[in-house]
């Protein structure tokens, strides 16, 4: 957390809570990809079971299809290690913040990219959870606003925590408006004249009158 706590906390703002990247980031791909591989290990044990001669020139044509399928699941574990190590330096880079004022997320590598979100332009919270998600206890954090939904916090751990954590900030913010009053100012009271008085001539019938006001 370097990043948001020595490089990115504004004047008076305060971090809240810490979501962390949950672990099965990594591996993710790995399990999704177990399938293929014991697919491809059961292909290779019928092939080898019923080898023989073949049709092309007598030659095993078995042989070929185990060496096929030997270069396909080498190569796919050599793709696997690279995603798996890319994904390590995304998991040691990546950062997510909840302050008392917005929602900061930063990750990448070599392209760097910071999204910010004020609290008081989040609109509605969703969690989504899929199976694995449940049974790992994580999930991905998406925020409806002025922009649209969006992702905002991708396969954090216990995202139902996060999700309240973001709910009690904005209102707490709501709360402290009303207290602070943000309330259109009250019109000023209406200011009352009076009437302007008629003078009274100071001439009446050729005799000088001294008017005296009431």
């Amino acid at each position: 957390m370097k990043f948001i706590k020595k490089k990115n906390l504004q004047e008076g703002e305060e971090l809240l809570y810490i979501p962390k990247l949950h672990w099965m980031y990594t591996v993710r791909h790995m399990i999704l990809s177990l399938p293929f591989f014991l697919l491809l290990l059961i292909v290779w044990a019928v092939i080898k079971a019923n080898s023989g001669p073949g049709w092309l020139l007598g030659i095993d044509t078995s042989l070929i299809f185990i060496i096929i399928i030997k270069w396909i699941i080498l190569a796919g574990i050599i793709v696997s290690l690279v995603i798996f190590v890319w994904k390590i330096f995304r998991y040691l880079n990546t950062e997510y913040g909840l302050t008392n004022k917005r929602l900061i997320i930063k990750k990448g590598i070599i392209r760097l990219v910071i999204a910010e979100i004020p609290t008081d332009r989040i609109e509605s919270i969703y969690c989504l959870q899929g199976l694995m998600g449940r049974i790992f206890h994580y999930g991905t954090i998406c925020i409806s606003g002025i922009g649209g939904m969006m992702p905002v916090f991708y396969m954090v751990s216990k995202p139902y925590a996060l999700r309240r954590k973001i709910v009690d900030v904005i209102e707490k913010n709501k709360t402290i408006n009303v207290v602070h009053g943000n309330e259109l100012p009250k019109a000023p009271a209406p200011v009352q004249v009076e009437p302007e008085k008629k003078e009274e001539p100071i001439y009446r019938y050729g005799t000088f009158v001294r008017v005296i006001g009431k």
